[in-house]
């Protein structure tokens, strides 16, 4: 990777400078001047564009690496990292699993989100999403196969925002998968409703669908909320 040719850095007062260096460098992330995979430039230049002290810099790069934003390559430099989604979303993975509240924040927006895109792909769904949809409910790894028939039919629902919404939720929400697929009976009730969605999809079903999808992700928040329960 080549170093960055002085993408803009802005110089920040010294009285903010501590506060603002991070975002600083994040909106320089999103607007585009810094892409991923870039290298920035070395520490004593970047402190002189950025206008903090060496110091102040350090803890600025230290802050952006533990939320994955930044990553230290040994006698490489600091680069921007790959910004996958997974990634990112990792420290908020951590809070989850500190916060039992969140379980009942998660459910309440799958449940906002999910039954309105099983209606959308009942509508739009093709016979190859739904092949694929098929196929996602014999996968051999139960956790890896939900997540991935969830994925499909926010696909097959064609609007990308609102997938990108879910994949995000599919993120944060691993852990609650694997809690929910350890308690007993869960698997097998689990199969027949993903295979009840899945035929409201086939027929074109959009009320059958977000029903079907309804049910499900109510019945899983009652078991995730009593296995989290101490």
């Amino acid at each position: 990777m080549t170093e960055v040719d002085a993408p803009g850095f802005e110089r920040l007062r010294r009285s903010s400078a501590a506060s603002d260096a991070v975002r600083s460098i994040q909106r320089m992330i999103v607007d585009g001047r810094l892409r991923p995979g870039q290298r920035l430039p070395a520490e004593r230049e970047l402190s002189e564009m950025l206008g903090i002290s060496r110091p102040t810099l350090r803890e600025t790069i230290r802050s952006l690496v533990s939320l994955n934003i930044l990553e230290s390559r040994h006698g490489a430099g600091t680069f921007v990292s790959s910004l996958d989604t997974a990634a990112l979303l990792e420290p908020l993975q951590f809070v989850m699993a500190l916060n039992e509240r969140t379980i009942d924040e998660l459910f309440e927006a799958r449940l906002l989100l999910e039954p309105a895109l099983a209606a959308l792909a009942a509508r739009r769904a093709g016979g190859a999403d739904v092949a694929a949809m098929r196929a996602a409910l014999d996968g051999p790894d139960p956790v890896a196969a939900d997540t991935e028939l969830h994925r499909l039919i926010a696909e097959a629902a064609g609007n990308a925002l609102l997938t990108t919404m879910l994949r995000t939720l599919a993120t944060l929400g691993a852990q609650s998968r694997r809690l929910t697929a350890a308690a007993p009976g869960v698997l097998p009730r689990t199969a027949e409703e993903h295979a009840a969605i899945v035929d409201a999809i086939e027929r074109g079903d959009a009320d059958g669908a977000r029903a079907a999808m309804t049910a499900h992700l109510e019945r899983i928040a009652a078991v995730a909320r009593e296995s989290a329960a101490p």
